[in-house]
């Protein structure tokens, strides 16, 4: 935010800023606004008056001239202020970048809270648009008063007076203590894109080091990268020596429970490979996918099967050039790819293609209905036709931009379009009528996605959240923010929406309360687009560099009376009795001596043995949950699963369901919380581990996994693509 006069000044550092990978926005609302202060600035009144208009946003002022602070805006003065000393101003550029990137977390859940706060004040301030929980209602107080302190943010306004109204409306008087991350300036997103990208380099690089990265303790590494972590800690834990097995098993504990990809198919092993993932299709069962390969060198695709286990094209069938996606039937038997040649359905079982007479020449993506109706959707118009006999023709008005197609549940398709920007409509894509409509402000990047399981859509908003749109009725806000530079959305069962961009990890989120219920598609940076089921929960993530396979997390049901939930601090049974002590459980076995194991930072709520001892599940007020292994090789109990009641809230019972820990919130849901079955001996996590491992690996990231482990875990080598058959 500056004058005329000092456009040189922002010229250079918003190239400063772009080049050290900052997303520069002249729109509202942003995470950061800078404000470059100088005496052509305190004389200008439109400026002022814009500064003045800055709410819920972090302000970081640079001082560029001699400017008294007395002649800035009342609300820099009580501000940090950055100075820019013109014969050095990369380090007032460089204090500008660490002030805009330092807590991002904060960033974030500030950015959040905007969107909520938003949305209750469209609902005319109704209590049922407030913070539910208390302990996220305490959360979110205190991040506002962290904020304040930092001096970077103006904190008043909408949010503050959001935040407040639902600490009161809570009524329980709770305290959080404030935990600062220790770090510098980190800059996650990219981090993480670099690790995604590099972890073959690191695996045949490092060697023996990367034993020290898995044994001696790298937890961020790990996490970015589990699976392949818990390939190294396996190789170890059966070659290695009692030290470097005992710390396996602390890395495999910690990750075996984690969610992570089920890989995807690799099209090319080297450069002289020439293959191209364009289009991936899910099919019932969750084992195998069919694929759209391109071969780069002539153009020509061709349609195959992906084992997922396996890691493996099975085979390959040639269509010709200018195909741009492939969707299955609702049966799994056959899958259509739509294309210049015509529309080609292929028989899954004997590989035989059926070509139907229609064609499209651009772009185009394609839905095959439990009814047997193909349903394509070109850039600007709809095309319907049939399985048995073709007969397509165009259904609905033209639109502008197509934002989602996807078969329902209920025999049909829905899509979502947008006629120009900011008026969407959702569609019946088998007729064109119109279901519901939402005109609303432009937003910075149109996105949006239909639901499979019920008549409605969401969409990406100009104020940087998503708003949901049904029949009968307006669309209405839900108060969850969407990244800054949104790509893809998606919509799942159950009330579910997968949100992600480019400069954020795709998160899938609880539409009916906000909670966060876990990452997807982390291992895919740059993310496009995603591919859904329309029931069920494996997702395709397409990115820039790679696709892979993802489970997406479930939410929560309702108790049965077969879950046998148990709401006490305290359990037991022939082989041992737990109690709660604080934030710690002492364990009492029938054959050896008690011991305590300190869990969480609060009191333990509730605490539950599984049938064979062997395992036991706790969790706290604060909603922390703790799976521990009483029994171990080494006789060590060790946490092997940490997890949160997406939500907050203290936890009311817990449980067991054969061997999956199951949680109940305040409300009465039932949650199935991460685990790890049978990893109780070393045996156990070794099958484990081998279970979880799908898909392929490159001789480059085996270079330091031996033959006896490759045999143990069931290592699978990546092999070249099979070549085509002619049609």
């Amino acid at each position: 935010m500056s004058v005329a006069e000092d456009s040189a000044i922002e010229q250079s550092l918003r190239d400063f800023l772009a080049a050290a990978g900052v997303t520069l926005v002249t729109e509202t609302p942003a995470d950061a606004v800078i404000v470059l202060i100088s005496e052509s600035a305190a004389g200008d009144p439109e400026w002022k008056a814009q500064v003045e208009r800055q709410h819920g946003v972090r302000l970081v002022p640079m001082r560029i001239d001699g400017v008294s602070s007395r002649r800035a805006p009342a609300k820099l003065r009580p501000v940090n202020w950055v100075n820019l000393d013109p014969t050095a101003p990369v380090t007032a550029f460089g204090t500008v970048l660490a002030a805009v990137l330092s807590d991002p977390e904060y960033v974030r859940a500030l950015r959040n809270l905007r969107a909520e706060a938003e949305a209750w004040l469209r609902g005319n301030q109704s209590a049922d648009g407030l913070i539910g929980d208390h302990g996220r209602a305490s959360k979110a107080r205190e991040l506002l008063n962290v904020l304040r302190e930092d001096r970077y943010i103006d904190s008043s306004g909408p949010v503050n007076e959001f935040v407040e109204a639902s600490y009161r409306h809570t009524q329980k008087a709770r305290t959080w203590r404030r935990r600062r991350r220790v770090a510098g300036t980190a800059f996650v997103v990219a981090m993480a894109i670099i690790v995604a990208m590099a972890v073959s380099r690191v695996l045949s690089s490092k060697g023996t080091q990367f034993n020290a990265l898995v044994t001696y303790g790298d937890p961020a590494s790990a996490r970015e990268m589990p699976s392949w972590t818990s390939l190294q800690s396996a190789r170890l834990l059966l070659s290695g020596n009692a030290s470097q097995k005992a710390l396996a098993r602390q890395t495999l504990a910690s990750l075996l429970s984690v969610p992570w990809s089920l890989g995807g198919p690799v099209t090319a092993l080297d450069a002289d490979d020439r293959g191209t993932l364009d289009g991936l299709a899910l099919l019932p069962g969750g084992r195998r996918v069919a694929v759209l390969v391109r071969d780069a060198s002539n153009g020509a695709h061709s349609v195959g099967l992906y084992d997922i286990r396996e890691g493996k094209v099975l085979w390959l069938v040639r269509l010709g050039a200018g195909y741009a996606d492939v969707s299955a039937g609702a049966d799994g038997r056959t899958v259509v790819a739509v294309g210049r040649k015509g529309t080609a359905v292929v028989d899954l079982d004997s590989r035989k293609v059926r070509w139907l007479k229609h064609a499209e020449s651009g772009y185009a993506v394609s839905r095959v209905t439990a009814n047997d109706a193909i349903v394509v959707g070109r850039r600007n118009q709809l095309v319907v036709g049939s399985l048995d006999g073709g007969g397509f023709r165009t259904v609905g008005t033209r639109y502008d931009s197509l934002l989602s197609l996807e078969r329902s549940t209920d025999g049909g398709a829905r899509a979502l379009v947008a006629l120009s920007p900011g008026r969407y409509r959702l569609l019946d894509a088998l007729t064109g009528k119109v279901l519901a409509q939402a005109d609303v402000d432009t937003p910075l990047v149109p996105a949006g996605a239909v639901g499979p399981d019920r008549v409605y859509a969401v969409f990406a908003g100009a104020d940087r959240q998503l708003w949901q749109m049904r029949p009968g009725r307006p669309p209405a806000p839900t108060g969850i923010a969407t990244p800054e530079r949104t790509a893809p959305i998606g919509l799942l069962g159950g009330g579910r929406v997968v949100v992600g961009g480019k400069d954020q990890r795709a998160r899938v989120v609880r539409l009916a309360d906000g909670s966060d219920l876990g990452v997807v598609c982390r291992d895919v940076p740059q993310l496009t687009h995603l591919v859904l089921p329309a029931s069920g929960d494996l997702l395709g993530c397409f990115g820039a560099h790679n696709t892979t396979l993802w489970q997406a997390p479930a939410g929560p049901r309702s108790a049965t009376a077969a879950d046998s939930l148990h709401g006490e601090d305290r359990t037991g049974n022939a082989t041992a009795s737990v109690r709660g002590d604080g934030g710690s459980i002492t364990v009492e076995p029938s054959r050896r001596a008690p011991f305590t194991m300190r869990l969480f930072g609060t009191d333990v709520t509730a605490v539950r043995l599984s049938d064979d001892g062997s395992q036991l599940v706790a969790a706290s007020t604060s909603g922390d949950v703790a799976v521990v292994s009483l029994r171990m090789s080494d006789d060590v109990p060790r946490v092997v699963a940490r997890w949160k009641i997406p939500g907050g809230g203290p936890v009311a019972a817990v449980g067991w369901s054969a061997t999956a820990p199951l949680v109940q919130g305040q409300r009465g849901e039932v949650w199935t919380a991460p685990a790890c079955p049978g990893c109780t001996t070393d045996e156990g996590l070794v099958a484990r581990l081998r279970e979880r491992l799908t898909g392929c690996w490159s001789e480059r990231q085996l270079t330091e996994v031996d033959d006896d482990t490759r045999r143990t875990l069931g290592i699978r080598a990546c092999r070249a693509l099979p070549a085509p058959v002619e049609d």
